[in-house]
């Protein structure tokens, strides 16, 4: 057995799943396809963390769990997986890269990744104006127009930190309002810099070298029209990282795993903890208690076993 337990995501999740392992002195590999850390990373702040009422930046947290998790002995390394075997005793985890590992419990902690919009042009430009981080990148559009696809709450998020540094951001929602929460809706409606734009859905990007354009479709007219602008945010929603555990793992209608009060799924040995799981609220907080009850449940099946 190469580990006694892998951790697959390095968000808040995973990563405290890892560190409550480690602690115990198991063996633990941690995976992440992106960045250790996670999401939390792109933001600003997160409301109701540690506690209610209080606040942490996003990119402070992150550190903090990541920073921990080295020091209580978590093994990290930056892989996507691609397949999980169940076998008799020890479940098998392989990488893209063709790395495979085995450990006697997996804990899944893999997210969500945003929804693409899967249209001309947005794999074309990637790299080349399309903006995956507002925080990061904000500063390389600084009075410039840009766009932001998306009236949920990340979106405008998203669109009103844009909006510190471009001399102009519009907002393109499909649906005929915003989705946002009210209190977002009214601080946006007062940023004289954000053009929302209501019943119209993109459907092209438009670009030489980068993005130079977005061409949207009014809903009501089918009439479309090329906005010039010089980056372009997607937000439309959110699926769950399950992809490769269809037939696998027992998941729910909307992709995410199915568990019970222990967190545990349909395979022995196999756990899932945070926004991947099934009735996850999506909370930092909800996240991290997951992956600590995850390992609890996971430390339940290894103090069985010889160490």
């Amino acid at each position: 057995m190469d580990y006694d337990a892998i951790v697959i995501g390095g968000g808040p999740a995973g990563l405290s799943a890892g560190i409550e392992l480690a602690q115990a002195k198991y063996r633990v590999l941690l995976l992440e396809k992106e960045s250790f850390g996670g999401p939390i990373i792109n933001v600003e702040w997160i409301n109701g963390y540690p506690r209610p009422g209080e606040k942490v930046a996003g990119p402070m947290l992150a550190s903090e769990l990541v920073k921990q998790a080295e020091q209580s002995g978590v093994e990290m390394e930056l892989a996507e997986v691609v397949e999980i075997e169940p076998y008799s005793g020890c479940i098998s985890v392989v990488c893209a890269d063709g790395k495979a590992y085995t450990s006697s419990v997996v804990i899944q902690a893999g997210g969500l990744h945003s929804r693409k919009l899967d249209v001309p042009g947005e794999a074309e430009f990637q790299g080349k104006g399309m903006i995956h981080c507002a925080m990061c990148d904000a500063g390389l559009y600084r009075d410039q127009v840009v766009a932001v696809c998306g009236g949920g709450d990340a979106g405008l998020i998203e669109a009103m930190y844009l909006a510190r540094f471009a001399s102009k951001v519009f907002v393109i929602e499909a649906e005929a309002r915003l989705a946002a929460k009210p209190v977002l809706q009214a601080r946006a409606l007062a940023d004289a810099k954000l053009a929302i734009r209501h019943g119209e859905k993109p459907v092209e990007i438009t670009g030489n070298q980068g993005v130079t354009g977005l061409v949207v479709e009014s809903a009501a007219t089918g009439k479309r029209e090329t906005l010039d602008v010089y980056g372009v945010l997607v937000h439309v929603g959110y699926v769950p990282a399950t992809g490769y555990l269809e037939g696998v793992l027992a998941l729910d209608d909307s992709g995410r795993i199915a568990v019970n009060e222990k967190f545990a799924t349909d395979v022995p040995g196999a756990f899932a903890a945070g926004d991947i799981r099934s009735g996850s609220p999506r909370q930092v907080a909800a996240a991290v208690a997951d992956g600590k009850a995850a390992a609890r449940g996971a430390k339940q099946i290894l103090e069985t076993l010889p160490r």
